[in-house]
């Protein structure tokens, strides 16, 4: 069984030969450890004098022509990484939503704000730093909007791309350079703002909402276009104690968008995998109503319980990930303590199918070792049947 057959029919709820494996994004420490380390670091060049001189200077400017190859570069290390380990399914990310504003700062197109900063590894990554709209006035004046069209034809280029080099390798579950339609709205308006926004400002709420649905969708259908059979969307929607805001505001305010854009990827016969992170607990029913197929993150440091939604909802919708991230795949932990969790999660999980293994998330601490390890004990003890 080859790896998309084996991550289709464990979506579908059909029966395959083993328990299939996922592979969170990488990031750079992960996977310059498996690809080898580049002569120069990005930290490095990040922090040469010329460089920020550079980038504070003609920032917006160069974003495109300098910034943008170098980072589908990153793109495709992540996905050649994650298929060069063995993982059955590898979270594809296109990304093309950033734009830099000087050396420390860059805004994503939706109108959020983040930091570049170094990872701890001698990398570069990002942190969230506020929101980039407050105010109608900056709704209307924000210079950055996406041209969806034009994203949807990279993102059809990218992924094209991708399909033909490692296609036969590995399932690529295809993110496009678009974020969740509720989770760019927080972003750009902010945590404390954005209950006010959608009580007070519903006019520029659904003009946001429907510029995000029209850039799902066009991104997935061109990622369809190029052969990618999973959608896998990322929209945050719960703190690690509960969700953002009540279930039915979300479901009332979201749920139209994603039930149009689902349907769509259905209806070419395509699969759709949400991720959220945080407590998702009362939104699991939800999101399952939308007519998603998968499921991930369910995080060990959130209050939500992995082993008891499979109880609940496993005959409804493919569990996908389990493996902590803040413990057991860094440095701390030993090998053995991956393996006896990888094998316990795969005996609590694994029968009746529906389960994707993998980590909760990717993350810049994460040692390609552990994945290894990780990957090791899936081929010892994920072979079906298993009994619980």
């Amino acid at each position: 069984m080859n790896p998309t057959e084996r991550i289709i029919r464990t979506l579908e709820g059909k029966s395959v030969d083993r328990v299939p494996s996922f592979c969170a994004t990488l990031e750079d420490r992960t996977f310059n450890e498996v690809l080898g380390k580049p002569l120069i670091s990005s930290q490095a060049a990040f922090e040469n004098p010329v460089v920020k001189f550079i980038f504070d200077k003609w920032g917006t400017k160069i974003t495109k022509p300098i910034f943008q190859p170098i980072l589908t570069s990153t793109m495709e290390q992540r996905i050649k990484a994650g298929t060069l380990l063995g993982f059955d399914s590898v979270w594809a990310i296109y990304e093309e939503t950033f734009i830099i504003l000087d050396s420390h700062t860059m805004a994503r197109d939706t109108g959020s704000i983040f930091n570049l900063q170094p990872d701890g590894h001698g990398n570069m990554t990002y942190m969230y730093k506020c929101p980039g709209i407050t105010s109608r006035e900056d709704f209307e004046a924000w210079p950055h909007w996406p041209k969806i069209d034009d994203l949807a034809h990279n993102t059809y280029k990218f992924y094209n791309k991708m399909m033909k080099k490692y296609g036969d390798k590995t399932c690529l579950l295809g993110q496009g350079p678009v974020y969740g339609i509720q989770e760019v709205i927080l972003w750009a308006v902010g945590f404390e703002r954005m209950a006010l926004w959608i009580s007070r400002e519903k006019d520029l709420v659904k003009r946001f909402i429907d510029m995000s649905e029209e850039l799902c969708l066009k991104t997935a259908m061109a990622m369809m276009d190029a052969g990618v059979q999973v959608i896998f969307q990322t929209d945050d929607f719960a703190f690690k104690t509960g969700p953002f805001m009540s279930p039915r505001i979300i479901d009332k305010t979201f749920g139209p968008s994603y039930k149009r854009v689902i349907k769509a990827v259905h209806d070419r016969g395509g699969k759709y995998i949400l991720h959220s992170c945080g407590d998702n607990t009362l939104m699991f029913d939800t999101f399952i109503s939308w007519g998603v197929d998968g499921l991930h993150a369910y995080e060990n440091t959130s209050n939500v319980d992995i082993f008891k939604e499979k109880q609940i909802h496993g005959d409804k919708v493919t569990i996908i990930g389990g493996v902590g991230v803040d413990y057991l795949l860094t440095e701390r932990s030993t090998d053995e303590e991956v393996r006896l969790a990888v094998k316990d999660l795969i005996a609590k999980l694994g029968p009746g199918g529906r389960f994707m293994i993998g980590p909760v998330h990717g993350h810049s601490s994460m040692p390609a070792h552990k994945l290894e390890v990780m990957l090791d004990a899936v081929r010892t003890y994920g072979n079906y049947p298993i009994a619980a």
